[in-house]
C-alpha cells in the first residue's frame, strides 16, 4: 500500500483472526515496527484516511475546568453520544468535488454550555479555552 511502511516478513504458521475484521486472515501482513498481523485490505482500509464508514463509534467531549485543583475541585462539563450510522452526517463523506452537502458538515451540541456558565468557572483562561475529545475505538480494533 503507497504511503505506509509495511511488508510481508512472514506467513502465519496457523490459522489467525485478524484483529480489524474478526475473520481468518486474508492475504496476511505483518507489521516490521510492532509485529502485529492483519489482512492487507483491512488494514489498507484501517489506513486510508477516510477511515471507517458509517461512523459508530461513542464520542465524548469535555470542557475542561482550569480553575486551580489546589483551591476547588475542577468542575468539567462533558457531553458523550453514540452516533447513529443511518444518520447522514455519520456517513462518508463525498469525495467528488461539486456534491457537498452542508447539512452532513457537522454535528454537535448548540446547548454544551450557556455563555453565562462559561464565565462562572476558570473554563476560559489567558484567552484559551480546553476541549478535550475522546472516540472509543473497540478493542477488537486496537488488538
Amino acid at each position: 500500500m503507497p504511503g505506509y511502511d509495511y511488508k510481508l516478513l512472514e506467513r502465519p504458521r496457523r490459522r489467525v483472526l485478524c484483529p480489524l475484521c474478526g475473520k481468518p486472515m486474508r492475504e496476511p501482513v505483518r507489521v516490521s515496527t510492532c509485529g502485529h498481523r492483519f489482512c492487507d485490505t483491512c488494514l489498507q482500509e484501517f489506513l486510508s484516511p477516510w477511515g471507517r464508514w458509517p461512523f459508530s463509534y461513542r464520542v465524548t467531549f469535555s470542557l475542561l475546568d482550569q480553575s486551580d485543583p489546589s483551591l476547588s475541585k475542577p468542575q468539567h462539563i462533558t457531553e458523550t453520544f453514540h452516533p447513529d450510522p443511518n444518520w447522514k452526517n455519520f456517513q462518508k463523506p463525498g469525495s467528488s468535488r461539486g456534491s457537498l452537502d452542508e447539512s452532513t458538515l457537522g454535528f454537535g451540541y448548540p446547548k454544551f454550555i450557556s455563555h453565562e456558565d462559561i464565565k462562572k468557572r476558570n473554563y476560559v483562561r489567558d484567552n484559551a479555552i480546553f476541549i478535550k475529545a475522546s472516540v472509543e475505538i473497540p478493542q477488537k480494533i486496537l488488538a
